[in-house]
């Protein structure tokens, strides 16, 4: 897999080429582009149409289970259409915008923008202001739109993106239930030495090797350890971790991290300038390198990718992890076999939690558009501003009308069986077939946490008499272990005491707002990733702390002959820019 700056290169290069031929250009239709749109906008959905939603890391629909769920079919009712959902990677992505055969709506990375731009690809979303996208452009947005003009549009002062989960600016914090990012532990293990309190990563590695020596094989005879990599995400398992426990979040790949704490932009591979600052790279690193040392390191490490990895979390083979999202489906068949097991893995705080993020300008990395060469716009622009609405968002994150009910005040609240369905083991199909969460959530115009007009939250999971409700029986043994209300009240506590913090202060638009990378720094910056990437393994397998020391001086030497030291710079030049211009847009 190459990285994804080289993958630039390509993408601008396909993206202008062939757009004249496949949907929208055989049958004489014009491009709604930003010439403007040549007829009469019309809202009429009596013909009932196929739309296609493609975007890249988007779930394909064909493999969902429970495909159409209640959601999906709840928006096919309401616009007429059968819904199909795309998945793309680059290749396939940039094949159908040559040939003018994307999916009718179409998300993409920053990577795609300039090409998207250059091919006229995108459908201007001005045109429909007044008419087919006024959720795009109620007032709630207009920072989001903004930024959108100012930055994704080549200079033409035009909106062709929008972009998913925009955090409202009085939209108050909230923790929600568990924690999805931090320090993950086998909680009936964790229980079982002690529940010892783990602020930083040597602690993490004392309760890892604790969870080894009384359970060092599963009930299978498979070997355990404490956890692993994975290796088809370039650099990402590598830096994430010390994300977290530095509090930083990342930037192209990881070459690259912005400061939770300032939002200021540091080099994380490349580390000579700042001797006083670990940076998530270095932090993973060496967190991989004690392990290793350990003996609690999976010695598949270096040719795990994430389809292992989670096959390894659902046999219950790893200890520990960073995210909850590589458990594969343990914790769910534990459930099914016990509904009152302990065996559930759990994530305890960082430094830094994953939460109350402040997305003003909404997901970064993360941009939907209608492709100019549907032959459906007109219902793939109402059908876009309708994921963009406040409606359509409650249905995602909490299910259709009927999965929740206004109460005599008129306030929304999830029904006390959606509830019991979520945590009930033997429910796991209905589940999955109600959609709450899933194939299109990450499509969703409004943050989880903002409050919408009928007084509740966007996702009714979050209402804090919900909480408690909606926590597994080991999640309640937790909380009764260690005296919380919520597993997250963990988190919450220590950034009240300021020994962790969220993500409030992080303002994501800086890398919205930055110039594009010129050829040269993304050659020089795939090259530095790729000599990285190389590196990584004398690194982590280094035996003592001079071997580490040596391996990491010939790295620096060699990413210094790659041209490093010119990356920095121009990153450094174009975040303060983008940075100053981000401020006066606010």
């Amino acid at each position: 897999m190459k990285a994804k700056r080289l993958l630039a290169l390509i993408c601008c290069t396909a993206l202008t080429a062939g757009m004249f031929a496949g949907c929208g250009s055989s049958d004489g239709k014009k491009d709604n582009t930003s010439d403007g749109a040549k007829k009469e906008v019309t809202d009429d959905l009596s013909e009932h149409l196929d739309i296609t939603i493609g975007g890249i890391n988007l779930s394909d629909s064909d493999s969902l289970e429970g495909y159409p769920t209640e959601i999906v079919e709840d928006l096919e009712e309401k616009f007429n259409v059968t819904l199909k959902i795309k998945s793309y990677d680059n290749e396939s992505l940039n094949l159908d915008l040559s040939g003018g055969t994307t999916c009718d709506i179409v998300q993409i990375n920053d990577d795609h923008i300039e090409g998207v731009l250059k091919g006229k690809h995108a459908v201007n979303l001005e045109n429909y202001k007044d008419t087919l996208a006024k959720n795009i452009f109620r007032e709630d947005m207009e920072f989001r739109n903004n930024v959108m003009k100012t930055f994704k549009s080549n200079g033409e002062d035009v909106q062709y993106f929008v972009t998913p989960r925009v955090t409202f600016g009085d939209t108050e914090a909230n923790y929600g239930t568990v924690l999805n990012n931090g320090y993950v532990v086998r909680w009936d293990l964790y229980k079982e030495i002690g529940c010892p309190e783990i602020n930083n990563d040597e602690d993490y590695i004392k309760a890892l090797k604790a969870m080894k020596e009384i359970y060092p094989e599963t009930e299978d005879g498979l070997p355990v350890y404490a956890m692993s990599a994975y290796n088809d995400s370039q650099l990402h398992s590598y830096f994430y971790n010390g994300c977290l426990t530095q509090g930083f979040v990342n930037l192209e790949g990881g070459i690259y991290v912005q400061s939770v704490e300032n939002n200021e932009l540091y080099p994380d591979i490349y580390d000579v300038d700042n001797p006083d600052v670990l940076t998530p790279f270095w932090s993973g690193v060496q967190f991989y390198n004690q392990l290793y040392r350990e003996g609690l390191l999976d010695p598949d490490c270096f040719i795990t990718k994430a389809e292992d990895l989670q096959e390894k979390y659902t046999k219950g083979q790893y200890l520990g992890g960073n995210v909850n999202w590589h458990y594969g489906t343990y914790n769910e068949n534990q459930r099914a076999e016990d509904p009152e097991t302990l065996k559930e893995y759990v994530t305890l705080p960082a430094k830094l939690g994953w939460a109350n993020e402040k997305n003003l300008a909404g997901w970064f990395g993360k941009y939907f558009f209608v492709s100019s060469h549907s032959p459906n716009v007109e219902r793939a622009v109402m059908i876009l501003d309708y994921l963009q609405s406040e409606e359509f968002s409650r249905k995602a994150d909490s299910g259709v009308e009927g999965r929740w009910e206004k109460g005599e005040d008129g306030k929304p609240a999830l029904t006390e069986d959606t509830i019991a369905m979520k945590t009930d083991g033997s429910r796991l199909d209905e589940w999955k077939k109600a959609g709450i969460g899933g194939a299109l959530s990450d499509a969703c115009g409004e943050d989880y946490y903002n409050v919408a007009e009928d007084g509740g939250r966007i996702d009714l999971w979050f209402e804090e008499d919900v909480l408690p409700k909606s926590m597994t029986f080991a999640e309640k043994d937790m909380c009764e272990t260690l005296g919380l209300d919520v597993p997250s009240d963990m988190l919450k506590k220590k950034v009240e005491a300021g020994t962790s913090m969220d993500l409030g202060n992080c303002l994501n638009a800086i890398q919205m707002a930055m110039e594009n990378t010129p050829k040269n720094i993304v050659r020089i910056d795939s090259n530095c990733e790729e000599i990285t990437l190389n590196a990584i393994p004398n690194l982590v397998q280094a035996e003592t702390d001079e071997e580490f020391a040596a391996a990491k001086a010939a790295l620096m030497e060699e990413l210094k002959g790659a041209g490093a030291e010119e990356s920095v710079e121009w990153w450094t030049n174009a975040w303060k820019e983008a940075k100053t211009a981000i401020e006066e847009l606010r």
